[in-house]
């Protein structure tokens, strides 16, 4: 009896689907599949992005916003964010991002990674280094680059930058 009972137990939990696991970047890109990141884009102007981000404004200035984003307690990563402006708009997102750990930080650029080839492409990644090309929805050319700045920095740190392009 207790073997069936186990057999039963198994095949119960066994064949349960199991729950989607949450994006590990849900807490530093939001659930915004809106703009480029944050829900932002190029070409924003600095109100509609300081209106998305104003818990997180730790600078303001005319041409720049800083944010910082300590996204969960477990660990120290934290997150800074600049936004440049020019008389058109946003011009210029960069994100600084500072993992915990050599462990932590070689897992969020993996993430990172796949999250903007699912989104904008599969690109390849060369030594740290990897980019996208990409349209706003304002039809502005971006280039999106990723670094993982570590071994130059002296400590985890890797760099995300959202640039306007003249491309074609």
């Amino acid at each position: 009896m207790k073997r069936h009972l186990f057999i039963l137990s198994f095949l119960f939990f066994g064949c349960a689907e199991e729950a989607p696991q949450p994006d590990p970047l849900d807490g530093i890109l939001g659930a915004s599949e809106q703009g480029v990141f944050r829900g932002s884009d190029i070409g924003d102007s600095q109100n509609d992005v300081l209106d998305r981000e104003a818990e997180h404004v730790v600078y303001n200035m005319p041409d720049e916003l800083t944010c910082r984003i300590p996204v969960t307690l477990k660990d120290s990563t934290f997150y800074d964010i600049t936004y440049n402006f020019d008389e058109t708009g946003l011009y210029v997102i960069a994100l600084d991002i500072f993992p915990s750990s050599e462990e932590v930080s070689g897992s969020l650029f993996d993430d990172f990674k796949k999250h903007y080839d699912l989104r904008f492409g599969a690109t390849s990644e060369d030594d740290g280094f990897t980019m996208w090309n990409a349209r706003s929805a304002k039809g502005t050319n971006i280039e999106i680059t990723m670094i993982d700045e570590g071994r130059e920095a002296g400590r985890p740190y890797i760099s995300v930058v959202f640039l306007e392009t003249n491309a074609e």
